[in-house]
């Protein structure tokens, strides 16, 4: 079986990207042009803020959790 990967709406792309932004100190993968697009891609953001954040990132990764 192949998995496909899931699209996200460009509002929940913008919202990831602007957090990467914000804490950019946890996503040096971004700093090479990556891009976000898909669930998984969202994910890994929400990840990388719930695993190195403070308080702010947890709840930034919660609310970006509620947008998928």
């Amino acid at each position: 079986m192949v998995s496909t990967r899931v699209p996200v709406s460009s509002e929940v792309a913008n919202r990831a990207k602007d957090l990467v932004k914000q804490f950019g100190e946890w996503f040096w993968l971004w700093r090479t042009g990556a891009k976000i697009r898909y669930k998984d891609d969202v994910e890994l953001v929400i990840g990388r803020l719930r695993g190195y954040g403070d308080r702010n990132a947890w709840e930034a990764a919660k609310e970006l959790r509620r947008c998928l």
